[in-house]
């Protein structure tokens, strides 16, 4: 009889195969593998788990440009007046995408992003009137247009450093203009590395949104500095990002310098439940990993 630990091992290993397996065809860019296409979705450890179920969404199946995006219609039954139309790139992931600085933001809407969705949808009321800009938005910036369609807020621009991501990001918000009301909704690249792209948004807002952009060490300092720039003073982030290692607690040090930081695990109780769930039944599916799925709230305060 195999031992827990053995077993635990065992399925490490297997998930492990499966990832090489994965970024090795990707550099082949071999695109007619069905088996890499299931790897992709069940066994890859960053993708393996899709959503905590808070955005649904639903396929629009007559879109337009159906050979190179697809669009489909996102809800959140625990708000039930918001309704937002996301339009996602139907591109085949390389490698350069899974682990490259800017290119994540066009794979998925990752975890942390639908999280960071529901927890401004639920506290939408502190966000009116505001001035608000989401970081690393990618692809589709969910999080804040969910913001600029149900908030009241003064203004929202999302940003990501990815060209082809604000350009599906730009094609989502004209989809939308009739649903933002009085908002002003913009679209902008931003390179956290680079001041000259955002030298025109300095000390603009009230409130930064990020989700899951923590992990490249190359870029922290400049997601702080960045955060810095934008917030005016006594600004507030809200940062959602999993462990990832201890890539967390590394930002949070660096951005300590710079503002009061505030790191919770438990931030809202349905998330919370809804993370038990997922632990309970990770033994079955192998799907659930806390440490790359499981997004901490990160509130920072500008001193």
């Amino acid at each position: 009889m195999q031992k827990p630990a053995d077993k635990t091992i065992s399925k490490q290993r297997t998930l492990a195969k499966s990832r090489w397996k994965l970024i090795y065809h990707a550099l082949k860019k071999d695109s007619t593998n069905a088996d890499i296409s299931s790897d992709l979705h069940q066994n890859v450890s960053v993708l393996r788990f899709k959503s905590f179920g808070f955005v649904l969404q639903k396929d629009i199946e007559d879109s337009k440009d159906c050979e190179n995006a697809s669009w489909s219609h996102c809800t959140c039954s625990l708000v039930p007046e918001f309704s937002l139309k996301i339009r996602q790139l139907n591109l085949r992931p390389t490698a350069k995408d899974l682990i490259g600085f800017n290119n994540t933001g066009n794979v998925c809407i990752w975890p942390a992003e639908e999280v960071l969705t529901y927890y401004c949808l639920k506290n939408r009321s502190f966000l009116r009137s505001k001035s608000v800009c989401e970081l690393g938005g990618g692809m589709t910036c969910l999080a804040g247009l969910a913001v600029a369609c149900s908030s009241d807020a003064n203004e929202v621009v999302v940003t990501d450093g990815n060209e082809q991501s604000c350009q599906n990001a730009e094609t989502i918000r004209k989809e939308n203009t009739s649903k933002f009301g009085c908002t002003q909704v913009s679209v902008k690249q931003v390179l956290w590395n680079k001041e000259e792209t955002f030298a025109d948004l300095r000390e603009k807002f009230d409130m930064v949104l990020g989700a899951d952009c923590f992990f490249f060490d190359e870029y922290r300092q400049d997601l702080v500095n960045t955060i810095t720039a934008i917030l005016k003073p006594g600004g507030t982030a809200w940062m959602f990002a999993p462990h990832r290692g201890s890539t967390l607690r590394q930002f949070e040090s660096v951005a300590q310098k710079n503002f009061s930081t505030n790191l919770v695990e438990n931030y809202d109780h349905l998330v919370w439940e809804r993370h038990q769930n997922m632990k309970s039944t990770r033994e079955v599916t192998g799907q659930y990993d806390e440490d790359i799925h499981y997004p901490w709230m990160l509130t920072l305060c500008k001193r």
